[in-house]
C-alpha cells in the first residue's frame, strides 16, 4: 500500500492552493500517523463516518482514494496544512456541477478557523475552474462544530432533514445548507450566542451536560401546565432534540437562548430564550426554570438581565412577552423588567387543558 501512495504521489497532479494561511496540498505518505490521530479522535469517530477500530492501513487506503478521485474526476480532495503541519483532509466529492463537502480536522487545529478557510479555498477553486454550482453541506444533528464552520464559511442553512444520514450504524437526522457559485464568504444570517454574568449567576449556551437538567425541567409537572405539546414521558433524548434545534435556530437567526447557571459549578439552572425574531416586531421572549431553582429569585435576577442585554448587545428594538392569565410568575417577572401591559387575547391559552386569556407585554428600546 504505502508503494501505491508513493507511485500515485508522483503521477497525479492536485492544485495546490492557500489564503496565506491555510493551505490545501496533495495528500503524501508522511501524512499518515496524522491521519490515524485526528481518524481514531473521540470526536472525529462520534461525526464522521470512519471504519473502526482505524490503522496506518486504512490512512493508506484513504490516501490512495483521494488521490484517484482526482484521477478519475469524481472527487477533490485536498490535505489541509496549518502552521506548517499536516492537519485535516477537505474533500468536494461528485463529477457534476453540484458537489459535496466534508472535512475533519485534527484536534490540535480545531477552533481556529481552519475549516473555513479550507472550505472557502475549494469553493473558489471548484467553482472558478471546475464548473461546480453547487456546493452542498451536511452533518448529523448535534454536530455544532461542523455547522459553526459551514455558517462561519458563507453557506445557506436550509433545513432540518429527519432520517438523513446513517451514522455509526444508526440513521440520523441532519441539518443542510448550500453554497452557490457567486455566492459570498460571510455568514448569511446572524448567529447570536453571547455570554455574560449576573451577581450571582452566569448567562451562556446550552450546552451537551444540560440535557438531563433539561429533561427534568420540561417533565416537571409545573411546566407542563403552560408547556404543552411535550412528550409523555419526555426522555433526555427529547431535551437533547430541544437543545440541539435551538443550536440551529440560533445558527439561522431566528433564536437566541442563554441557559441560566449557577456561578459555582456551571450547573443549568433555567433558560431564557428570545424567538420569532424579526427586524420589524423584535423578538418574543420566554423561559422556563428547574424544579430545584424555583423560589431563589433566579429568573427575578437574570431575566431583566436578558432583556436588557438584547437592547444593548444584540441591538433588539422591542420584545414582547405572552403569559396565562393564571401564570401569576410570569406576569410578575415581565412587569419585574419593565415590561406594560398592551392588550389581552380572550381564551388564547392552553393551561393544562384549560383554555384561559392571554396577557400580552412589550417593551420598546429606548431611543
Amino acid at each position: 500500500m504505502r508503494s501505491e501512495v508513493l507511485e500515485l504521489s508522483e503521477t497525479i497532479t492536485v492544485p495546490a492552493l492557500t489564503d496565506g494561511v491555510v493551505t490545501l496540498r496533495k495528500h503524501a505518505h508522511h501524512d499518515v500517523d496524522r491521519i490515524v490521530g485526528y481518524a481514531t479522535d473521540p470526536l472525529t469517530m462520534r461525526w464522521a463516518r470512519m471504519p473502526s477500530p482505524y490503522g496506518r492501513s486504512d490512512a493508506e487506503r484513504f490516501i490512495v482514494g483521494a488521490l484517484r478521485g482526482w484521477d478519475t474526476g469524481l472527487g477533490m480532495t485536498w490535505a489541509i496544512e496549518f502552521e506548517g503541519r499536516f492537519v485535516g483532509s477537505l474533500a468536494l466529492e461528485g463529477a457534476g456541477r453540484v458537489v459535496d463537502v466534508g472535512f475533519v480536522l485534527h484536534p490540535d487545529a480545531r477552533g481556529q478557523g481552519v475549516a473555513r478557510r479550507a472550505m472557502q479555498l475549494a469553493m473558489r477553486y471548484a467553482s472558478t475552474e471546475r464548473d461546480v454550482e453547487v456546493v452542498r453541506w451536511e452533518a448529523a444533528e448535534g454536530n455544532l462544530t461542523s455547522l459553526r464552520a459551514a455558517h462561519a464559511a458563507g453557506f445557506t442553512l436550509l433545513s432540518r432533514m429527519p432520517d438523513w444520514l446513517e451514522m455509526n450504524s444508526k440513521v440520523v437526522d441532519a441539518w443542510t445548507a448550500i453554497w452557490r457559485a457567486g455566492d459570498g464568504f460571510e455568514p448569511t444570517s446572524t448567529w447570536r450566542s453571547t455570554s455574560f454574568e449576573t451577581d450571582r449567576f452566569r448567562m451562556r449556551p446550552l450546552v451537551e451536560d444540560d440535557d438531563e437538567r433539561i429533561r427534568e425541567t420540561l417533565d416537571d409537572p409545573a411546566s407542563r401546565t403552560y408547556l404543552f405539546g411535550r412528550p409523555d414521558p419526555l426522555t433526555v433524548e427529547h431535551a437533547g432534540a430541544e437543545r440541539t434545534r435551538k443550536w440551529w435556530t440560533a445558527a439561522c437567526g431566528q433564536t437566541c437562548t442563554w441557559a441560566v447557571a449557577d456561578k459555582e459549578d456551571d450547573r443549568y439552572l433555567a433558560d431564557i430564550s428570545l424567538f420569532k425574531i424579526d427586524p420589524t416586531t423584535g423578538a418574543e421572549a420566554g423561559f422556563y426554570t428547574h424544579p430545584e431553582a424555583r423560589g431563589r429569585g433566579v429568573l427575578g435576577e437574570t431575566f431583566p438581565a436578558a432583556v436588557q442585554h438584547a437592547f444593548t448587545e444584540l441591538d433588539m428594538r422591542r420584545l414582547t412577552l405572552f403569559a396565562a392569565e393564571s401564570n401569576k410568575g410570569s406576569i410578575a417577572l415581565a412587569r419585574s423588567a419593565g415590561m406594560r401591559e398592551f392588550g389581552v387575547q380572550p381564551l388564547a391559552a392552553d393551561s393544562g387543558g384549560e383554555i384561559e386569556d392571554l396577557v400580552c407585554f412589550e417593551l420598546l428600546r429606548d431611543r
